[in-house]
């Protein structure tokens, strides 16, 4: 790992063929040890092509898409809601869901979503029927039954979110702001941010995603196909956050404060079966000593987002961190920002 300092990183991240803004956060036993915003918020239209809609300068509290770090605030949502219900991820979703009723589909539990091994394909690809929503609990079953293998699935964060609006009797976006973000007082946190009923956000407070060729420049919606065919709000994505609010998420993982002891038990802790192929062991929504957080001695619980974003806590430790990107502007093939994390992680507790 070369020396470079968090300036000089950030830089990078920023630079030409990286991605337009990066803001990060970092707390060393509840203090800022780290604090950055780089860029703007758009700078293009499409590769190649300079973006006619002026681009921000990018705040601290400017608000990025969080891709997949929706699924660890789904993943809280759930768990708030069984544990409120006295009941366990242990839970069969036959129990509440019809769709798993059928043969071989009966033993699938919570806690089999929220650790990938239910056994479903890592994405559904059929975004052509409307509403989505529908056709999704249709057509969207485990390909391989009960399957005990770890394999990374939207799919299973989608019928989580499923799951705990039947358990909650409210939509998913009610419930992710019941259960996480008015508690931990994230404000800023929600989908679908520009027709968001409590505060709607500009486009200029908003970072731009990637150039989809039937979509055009993704600004303001959700990035991920898959959640905006479901409307924006969905369990495996949708969710848009700044860094502020981001790291509050962390602390709480990082300190137990906001979440209820089982809760932050389930979220934080291994499960049985030791670690994936990617090198890192599962816990109901997270992950455990991923790679790129190895420059924290103690045990981390993280998660990263597809357009660039990550967070790392140290449950009962001292460290945790929120950077957000937007690595996919204009294009997913740029892979400077996940390359950085490791550096980028160090530099920030340097």
């Amino acid at each position: 790992m070369q020396n470079r300092n968090l300036d000089e990183l950030l830089d990078l991240v920023v630079s030409p063929g990286s991605a337009s803004a990066v803001t990060v956060i970092a707390m060393r036993n509840g203090e800022e040890v780290a604090r950055a915003a780089r860029g703007i918020t758009r700078a293009w239209d499409q590769e190649g092509t300079p973006s006619t809609v002026a681009g921000s300068p990018v705040q601290i509290d400017t608000l990025f898409d969080l891709a997949s770090i929706t699924k660890p605030i789904v993943a809280t949502t759930l768990l708030t809601e069984l544990n409120n219900h006295s009941l366990t991820p242990e839970l069969p979703l036959a129990e509440l869901l019809p769709e798993f009723r059928a043969e071989g589909l009966r033993g699938i539990t919570a806690a089999q979503l929220l650790s990938h091994t239910a056994g479903f394909a890592p994405s559904w690809h059929d975004h052509s029927a409307d509403p989505g929503a529908e056709r999704f609990r249709a057509t969207a079953r485990p390909i391989e039954l009960l399957n005990p293998i770890h394999q990374y699935s939207c799919l299973g964060f989608i019928w989580a979110g499923i799951l705990a609006e039947t358990l909650g009797n409210a939509s998913l976006d009610q419930l992710v702001s019941t259960h996480v973000l008015d508690p931990l007082g994230m404000h800023s946190t929600g989908y679908r941010p520009l027709t968001a009923s409590a505060e709607p956000r500009a486009l200029s407070q908003i970072v731009a995603t990637e150039y989809q060729e039937h979509r055009g420049m993704v600004h303001g919606e959700v990035h991920d196909e898959t959640a905006h065919a479901l409307g924006g709000v969905s369990g495996n994505a949708g969710l848009f956050s700044t860094a502020p609010d981001l790291i509050r998420f962390a602390e709480a993982l990082r300190t137990g404060t906001g979440i209820a002891p089982e809760v932050h038990h389930w979220l934080t802790e291994p499960i049985a079966g030791g670690a994936t192929p990617d090198g890192y062991t599962p816990t109901l929504g997270l992950r455990s000593n991923e790679t790129w957080t190895a420059a924290v001695t103690g045990r981390t619980v993280s998660h990263a987002g597809f357009t660039g974003t990550i967070f790392l806590a140290e449950p009962g430790g001292e460290r945790s961190l929120a950077l957000l990107s937007n690595r996919v502007h204009p294009t997913r093939e740029q892979m400077a920002m996940p390359n950085l994390r490791p550096e980028l992680v160090a530099a920030a507790f340097a």
